[in-house]
């Protein structure tokens, strides 16, 4: 049965939320109940953060009217499923590929992709497993989606008209998170820039609270990563256990928002030469090419064609 971890991780989910309903109903009968509910409730937000995460909705890609010039096209991820993704060669003979957030498809980049064609790149936006068009229930954080990005780089490798020693790939939220496991299982990815990078485990919150509000969220953290596991059926290393390892490929990691730029500084530190960081305090998580959409791609860009070499065959 193909679903079946959704069906699991639903059960465990609406259970959550019966045993929080009733101890809380139990509460205004008998006060001494009110710590069970408080119990009930803390363990019902990390299982609800979990299943959304394991399970986010489905929003399909589609070819927009303005698209010209894209095809979609299926390929496979390294374990077998079948993605979707849609494709444009380039003038300068590198390509990037594009990986969304959660929750979106590769229709949510569109304006990235379009900004990236113009400059002259070629363009592989795809839909990671249990997104857009691509198949797969189960949302993983990384841990498979490292799968989905080598897969399409393997797909661009039969191309013709991309360059194989040329292959940059951005990501976004979980698509950072895909893209740096993906680099870490093909050295094809010559360039990696990773938007709104986050923690994939406990280790990388940096080490023991030093503030009130960490200390009080840290039980919380420890319990919704322990239950994503479960639902997932797995755990990766963490990004500060990985991160180096990308080295001597460059990296440029962006940050936007106060919480980015938290998480970002503490990887950037762990992360090796060639390293870059961007960031946009004033923009919201993941939200900097909106905020500041002229900065974000003269920086993205300047990264790539230094990165893959792209003047030197001008």
């Amino acid at each position: 049965m193909r679903n079946w971890r959704l069906i699991r991780n639903s059960f465990v989910f609406y259970m959550s939320m019966f045993a929080m309903l009733v101890a809380a109903a139990r509460a205004f009968k008998q006060p001494v109940y009110w710590a069970a509910t408080l119990i009930f409730w803390w363990l019902y937000i990390a299982v609800r953060n979990a299943f959304v995460f394991a399970h986010p909705s489905r929003r399909f890609s589609f070819l927009r009217p303005d698209d010209a010039g894209f095809r979609s096209v299926s390929f496979k991820s390294r374990d077998g499923l079948k993605l979707s993704g849609r494709f444009i060669a380039g003038r300068n003979h590198a390509t990037i590929l594009l990986a969304h957030g959660l929750g979106t498809s590769s229709s949510d980049l569109a304006a990235l992709a379009r900004l990236l064609m113009q400059a002259g790149f070629g363009v592989f936006a795809i839909d990671l497993r249990a997104h857009g068009n691509s198949e797969g229930d189960t949302s993983t954080y990384g841990l498979r989606e490292g799968d989905d990005v080598a897969g399409a780089v393997d797909y661009l490798l039969t191309r013709i008209d991309v360059h194989g020693d040329k292959i940059g790939a951005f990501g976004i939220s979980l698509g950072a998170q895909a893209v740096l496991r993906g680099a870490l299982k093909t050295d094809k990815i010559r360039a990696l820039a990773l938007d709104g990078l986050g923690p994939s485990t406990l280790s990388d919150h940096g080490g023991r609270p030093k503030s009130l509000i960490r200390g009080l969220n840290y039980p919380l953290n420890w319990a919704y990563y322990l239950v994503y596991q479960f639902m997932i059926g797995g755990r990766d290393k963490g990004v500060l256990e990985v991160i180096g390892d990308i080295a001597p490929r460059p990296t440029l990691l962006i940050a936007s928002g106060e919480r980015d730029i938290y998480f970002s500084r503490i990887f950037f530190q762990a992360a090796r030469e060639p390293r870059e960081i961007l960031e946009f305090p004033d923009a919201r998580h993941a939200n900097g090419l909106v905020k500041n959409p002229e900065e974000y791609m003269r920086r993205l860009i300047g990264f790539f064609e230094k990165s893959l070499h792209v003047r030197d065959d001008e």
